[in-house]
């Protein structure tokens, strides 16, 4: 009996499986060059240069199978493994891989000579600059979505970089591949005039449940919890509605709006936060979470929680701080956090505890897991901190104490490794740290106080 054929055979799908899985890990690092590049240039498109690098696999995916719809089935096989590998998007991560990749299959699709350069730069291009907005619509705060210029320049650097990494340099590896005879030449598979349009309509049934879902899983609750170190915790806007909206003008990335809000300092004074509080927590509905000084919430008049939408679809935003990495979206709780330092002593000519919020614009993001699953935190170098208090001439380890044996370290080794990162550890009411590198290896997880000898 003769086997039924398939769309795609086995041979193509350990092809995008395999594209998936060195795409999604890929990514992680990809994001990471992005941002560094968005720290030292800081205005908007700077992280997009590097978007066409996320969708190589899919056009590749494409030329290597040859195969109508294989851009679709390796976004959402490369969208899984990003999700499972601790991508910080969550499922979002999923859907923007989704839509992606049903780009790439619908920016062949004009085309007669698949093959061409132009096919190649047009479902790059699209498939990269898409990213932009799906993260506009579910992931961004009230400054980004406004600022409708600057969401048109970041999809026209993504467009650009899809069009040269997705397009010209996929094309042209596949090209060099075909001329080494490590992949044989084959006419273009159609999926056929029925299946196609089966196939599409399943995956855009897919990408507007995940669309549907995100929206109410990523849209905060209606109520927030001011606690913490405060003798007043209350729940707003259920108790203090009588608090007044003020207007202010922020600025987010380079891009300036104009936002409404309830001023933290005043919701902060109705909830009487302890003497020797240091910090405010500000979590999000998923599960992120930053830190603003106390400082900062008296001295920053544009510091708000901002409501978006109305009656029941209504959720709150901080916006206004200083650090962006504070401008977060669907807050679920602010919490005031007591004196949080660490202790660094020894053979330095400048003793001093390491304070998280004078630090707050030298960190940096990294998955780490510390026991409960991997999660996104922010770390400065230990070099540089210890480097402001002056290490003696004659200092030799730098001895990071826990609970248990203390972690010891060379002087010159942390002084020199940039990757050596002190992690603020924001827990449900407090904040401790941790030692580990920006690879994902913890050294520590609870670091109690550093010694230098």
């Amino acid at each position: 009996m003769e086997q039924a054929k398939t769309h795609f055979s086995t041979r193509d799908l350990l092809m995008m499986a395999a594209l998936a899985a060195l795409g999604g890990v890929i990514s992680t690092y990809i994001n990471a060059i992005g941002d560094f590049f968005q720290s030292i240039l800081g205005f908007a498109g700077t992280t997009q240069w590097a978007a066409g690098l996320h969708v190589l696999w899919l056009t590749l995916a494409v030329g290597l199978t040859r195969k109508q719809g294989a851009g679709t089935v390796t976004g959402l096989l490369k969208g899984g493994v990003e999700l499972l590998t601790g991508n910080s998007h969550g499922l979002l991560v999923v859907l923007v891989d989704v839509i992606a990749g049903l780009l790439v299959d619908l920016g062949f699709l004009p085309f007669g000579k698949k093959d061409s350069v132009a096919a190649y730069c047009l479902a790059g291009g699209l498939a990269s600059a898409s990213n932009v907005f799906v993260f506009q619509l579910f992931a961004s705060v009230p400054a980004d979505t406004l600022a409708y210029w600057a969401m048109l320049l970041m999809g026209g650097v993504a467009f650009l970089s899809g069009v040269s990494f997705a397009g010209i340099l996929s094309r042209g590896l596949l090209s060099a591949l075909r001329r080494a005879g490590v992949v044989k030449d084959a006419p273009p598979v159609s999926m056929g005039r029925k299946a196609y349009p089966v196939f599409l309509a399943v995956v855009m049934l897919l990408a507007a449940a995940l669309a549907l879902y995100l929206h109410g899983a990523l849209r905060g609750p209606a109520i927030v919890h001011v606690g913490g170190a405060v003798d007043a915790a209350y729940d707003y806007p259920t108790e203090h509605s009588d608090l007044g909206a003020a207007t202010a003008e922020g600025t987010l990335r380079e891009v300036t709006a104009k936002y409404s809000g309830i001023p933290i300092r005043e919701l902060l004074a109705r909830a009487h936060p302890q003497p020797g509080a240091s910090l405010l927590l500000v979590r999000a509905s998923d599960g992120y979470a930053f830190f603003i000084s106390l400082d900062e919430v008296q001295d920053n008049d544009a510091l708000l929680l901002s409501p978006q939408g109305q009656g029941d679809e209504v959720s709150y935003d901080i916006v206004g701080a200083m650090n962006s990495k504070a401008w977060v979206r669907s807050v679920t709780e602010l919490s005031v956090v007591g004196a949080t330092t660490l202790e660094v002593s020894g053979a330095v000519d400048n003793p001093a505890s390491y304070v998280p919020g004078d630090w707050q614009f030298d960190m940096d993001s990294a998955n780490l897991d510390l026991g409960d699953g991997p999660r996104k935190l922010q770390g400065v170098p230990l070099g540089k901190v210890l480097t402001t208090m002056e290490p003696q001439s004659s200092a030799r380890l730098v001895l990071v104490h826990t609970g248990g044996e203390p972690v010891s370290l060379s002087v010159v080794d942390v002084l020199n490794d940039d990757d050596l990162r002190l992690f603020t550890v924001i827990g449900k009411a407090d904040v401790t740290f941790a030692l580990a590198r920006m690879n994902g290896e913890v050294l520590a997880a609870d670091v109690l106080r550093i010694e230098v000898q």
